[in-house]
């Protein structure tokens, strides 16, 4: 009998042991239930089956989403936990690591991996913008698969450590550091971050810090790598059309031959408690005579009930801030809102280049309000059609209220919109794999981005306004305004402290 993985019905799946940790602690499977419903949506029922999961010989799960769209064919190592195991003073070392492997490999040095890479127009390399969890991917076309997945395999599994090539890829996270601290809108994130992810896992960068990248060393990153890669530790994700039973062998005699080591993920707790309303005042002459203002608060993980209804409400309240802040009072260059999608989530509120920084607090309390009173923009000319691409003027009326509709009115286009981007976001096999191995980390099952547009279109107006009061009035906000000495007289800490929206 040829020895190979097989795919199993995921409610079996989720009950098997993978060398160290299972798929109960992170499950692949955990919506079943909702994927048996006879309400399930079209878009699920058609795809839900063309993703299966399996597993190596050591344990290692593969998620294989089939697609016949086009020739690409994507695979994914996905390496859980990131951010959280570090130390913190090797913080940066996994995102280094990951480089590192595009640097050459046992069999293929790096000037052979940069030429077969451009003959055959492929691609390999890590990715860590995330701080739950990093992977090393490959993209090419079907003709070449067996070629670059034997490099792609090789660097995974036997990096070469290029010491000719280390000092370039610290000088780049050196330099890319140093951008950001140039850089006033980033420079205002990270002393905002400096202060809100103290004494938090997140406080380990993967982009590093300037104490890590001070000190790192290239025995730092073999020895993470020879400590955390494990089977234990690992996903593989492949999107496009393989042939199931080559993939399962070509996988099985190279990721398949990765020792299994114990591997428990580290709590990543809320910053729900952790998150106390205060401003920090940032002087920096490098500004240029604008400021930059950004507030930071708790918001519940992308598993919890009230996410999608989070999602709905920040889209909508995107637009408003933007008509209050920048169209009608010509107040900054641009403004958002945005809720990230870690396990300890947050969202931000942005001004980003002002000139007076002493008003947009109110600015940004009076759109939130409108959100509170069951308001927004129309769907039918939305913010951007007002100015979003353009300069934008101060309103002539005083009528705060007008241009705002009942949300119940516009609620169905920003549900569609929302929709829309969120898929529009998935056009390569190399964005579905991203997709499907977010799904796996953040929700429990690695199909349940198909069940978005379900959880978004059940959203009520009620749901928004509920949310907007719980995470945006009375949920703690930590702001940072970051600015020229000049423009920063007339900030006034006891606006930033209390609710200014009527």
């Amino acid at each position: 009998m040829k020895k190979a993985i097989r795919f199993l019905p995921f409610a079996m799946a989720a009950l098997l042991v993978l060398g160290g940790w299972t798929t109960q602690r992170m499950s692949l499977t955990a919506h079943q239930a909702s994927f048996e419903s006879a309400r399930l949506n079209e878009y699920a029922k058609k795809n839900a089956p063309l993703i299966s999961v399996s597993y190596l010989d050591n344990g290692i799960p593969l998620i294989v989403k089939k697609s016949d769209a086009n020739r690409i064919l994507s695979v994914k190592a996905v390496l859980v936990g990131h951010v959280a195991d570090l130390d913190t003073p090797k913080a940066g070392v996994e995102s280094m690591m990951l480089t590192m492997m595009e640097r050459g490999s046992a069999r293929y040095p790096y000037e052979e991996v940069q030429r077969i890479l451009f003959e055959r127009s492929a691609s390999i390399g890590g990715s860590y913008g995330s701080f739950d969890m990093s992977s090393f991917d490959m993209t090419t076309i079907d003709t070449y698969f067996d070629e670059i997945f034997d490099l792609y395999a090789d660097a995974f599994l036997h990096p070469s450590w290029n010491a000719e090539e280390f000092p370039r890829v610290l000088n780049d996270f050196r330099q890319n550091r140093q951008e950001a601290e140039n850089d006033p809108y980033q420079r205002a994130v990270l002393v905002l971050h400096d202060e809100l992810f103290s004494g938090h896992p997140y406080e380990r960068s993967w982009a590093g810090t300037p104490d890590s990248l001070a000190t790192l060393t290239l025995d730092d990153v073999k020895e993470h790598y020879r400590r955390t890669v494990s089977a234990s530790r690992l996903f593989l994700v492949a999107v496009g059309d393989f042939d199931g039973d080559r993939l399962v062998a070509r996988l099985n005699a190279s990721f398949g031959k990765l020792p299994a080591a114990a591997y428990e993920p580290v709590a990543v707790p809320s910053f729900e408690g952790k998150v106390k309303t205060d401003l920090i005042v940032e002087p920096y002459e490098g500004s240029e005579g604008l400021a930059y203002v950004r507030g930071d608060f708790a918001l519940p993980a992308p598993d919890h009930p009230d996410a999608a209804a989070v999602s709905v409400a920040f889209s909508i309240l995107d637009d408003v801030l933007f008509e209050i802040v920048r169209t009608r009072n010509g107040a900054a260059y641009s403004a958002w809102a945005s809720a990230l999608g870690f396990k300890a989530n947050y969202g931000c509120i942005t001004v980003y280049r002002t000139s007076v920084p002493g008003k947009v607090k109110k600015y940004v309390d009076d759109s939130i309000a409108v959100l509170l009173s069951g308001r927004c923009l129309s769907g039918k000319v939305s913010a951007s059609a007002e100015g979003k691409s353009g300069q934008g003027e101060a309103a002539a009326s005083a009528d705060r209220d007008r241009g705002f509709v009942p949300i119940a009115e516009a609620l169905p286009f920003y549900k569609r919109q929302f929709i829309t981007s969120f898929f529009s976001g998935q056009q390569t096999n190399s964005s579905v794999a991203s997709q499907i191995a977010s799904s796996a980390v953040y929700r429990g099952d690695c199909r349940d981005y198909l069940l978005l547009a379900d959880r978004v279109n059940a959203v009520t107006p009620e749901d928004v306004v509920r949310v907007t009061g719980k995470y945006l009035r009375e949920n703690p906000i930590l702001w940072v305004v970051l600015g020229a000495p000049e423009v920063l007289k007339d900030v006034k800490r006891e606006d930033f402290l209390s609710f200014q929206g009527k």
